[in-house]
C-alpha cells in the first residue's frame, strides 16, 4: 500500500521525506491505495478478538481497516521501515475503539516479532521492493499462528495508461533519469502470478492462489493524478522546469483516458495463502 519497507534498491532515502509522506498519505493513499485495502480485507474476513500484522503499513491503511474488523478484543500491528509513514499511522489513530493497534518501526526481514504472535498477515503492494523477498515472506509464516492466514498484493499491469507515460517522459526529460526510471519499473517487479506462488511456496505457505485483478483509478483531472505521483513517490530532487515538463507531457498522454474526470485501469496479482501448522 503502500509499499514501503524492508530494503528497496535506490529508493529508501527519498523516502525519507516528511513532505513525502504526507504527500502519499493525503494524496496518493485515497486515489490508488484505499480501494484495494478494503478488498485485501474482505478477502481474509478478520474476526472479532483476531491479531492482525500488517507488513509494509505505510499510512496505515490495511492496518485501520482491518482493526475494524478484530473488535472488540483484537489487536492489529503495523510495521514499516519509514519513520514519517508511521507517524501519519499513528495521527490517524483512534484513541479507544475496542482493539489494540501498535506501530513498529522495523524492517520486513527481521521485524523482531515473536513468533506465532498473529493470525493474519497482510502485505499490500510491498513485497516487490523487499531485497529479499523469500527471507521477508519466511519472516511473516515465522510470526503466525498455526492456521495462520496471509494476504498479498502486488501491482502487475506494467502497461497501465496510469503508469506507463512516466517512463518515457523520465527518459527524455530528466538528465539523469535512472533512479526514476528503477523505481517506476520495481513497482511492476512481479507481474508474473506464478513468480508469486512459487516465492510463497518457497517461505512455507501452503494452499496458495493467485489471481489477477483489475480496478479503476479516479480522480478529477489528469493534472491531479500527476501530481499526486510526482508528489507521493520516491523520486530523486528535481528542477521545476524539469517537473513541470514531466507533468504536462504525462498529463497530455492521458488525455484518452478524460471523460468528465480521469479514469484508467489498473491490475495486481492478489495472493492468498496459509501458515499450516
Amino acid at each position: 500500500m503502500t509499499a514501503t519497507t524492508g530494503t528497496q534498491s535506490g529508493t529508501q532515502g527519498a523516502w525519507a521525506k516528511a513532505e513525502t509522506a504526507e504527500n502519499y498519505g493525503s494524496r496518493l493513499v485515497p486515489l490508488l491505495f484505499e480501494p484495494w485495502a478494503e478488498a485485501l480485507v474482505d478477502a481474509v474476513g478478520p474476526r472479532p478478538g483476531e491479531r492482525v500484522l500488517d507488513l509494509a503499513c505505510g499510512t496505515g491503511v490495511v492496518a485501520h481497516k482491518a482493526a475494524t474488523r478484530v473488535r472488540p478484543g483484537g489487536a492489529v500491528t503495523g510495521v514499516d521501515l519509514n519513520a514519517d509513514m508511521l507517524a501519519l499511522a499513528r495521527r490517524s489513530t483512534p484513541a479507544d475503539d475496542g482493539v489494540s493497534v501498535a506501530w513498529r518501526q522495523a524492517d520486513a526481514l527481521d521485524t523482531g516479532l515473536p513468533d506465532g504472535a498473529f493470525d493474519i498477515g497482510f502485505c499490500q503492494q510491498g513485497l516487490q521492493f523487499f531485497g529479499d523477498r523469500v527471507t521477508a515472506l519466511r519472516e511473516l509464516r515465522r510470526v503466525l499462528a498455526p492456521g495462520g492466514r496471509v494476504a498479498l498484493s502486488v501491482w502487475c499491469d506494467v502497461r497501465s495508461p496510469g503508469f506507463h507515460p512516466f517512463e518515457a517522459a523520465f527518459e527524455r526529460v530528466l538528465p539523469a533519469p535512472g533512479q526514476a526510471v528503477r523505481f517506476l519499473r520495481a513497482i511492476f517487479d512481479l507481474a508474473d502470478p506464478d513468480e508469486l506462488r512459487r516465492l510463497l511456496t518457497a517461505a512455507g505457505f501452503r494452499n496458495v492462489e493467485v489471481s489477477r485483478q483489475t480496478r479503476t483509478v479516479r480522480c478529477a483531472s489528469a493534472h491531479e493524478w500527476v501530481e499526486a505521483f510526482l508528489g507521493a513517490a520516491p523520486l530523486p530532487a528535481m528542477a521545476t522546469p524539469d517537473r513541470d515538463r514531466i507533468a504536462s507531457e504525462v498529463a497530455e498522454e492521458l488525455t484518452p483516458c478524460v471523460a468528465n474526470g480521469l479514469a484508467f485501469p489498473v491490475a495486481a496479482n492478489v495472493a492468498l495463502a496459509e501458515r499450516g501448522a
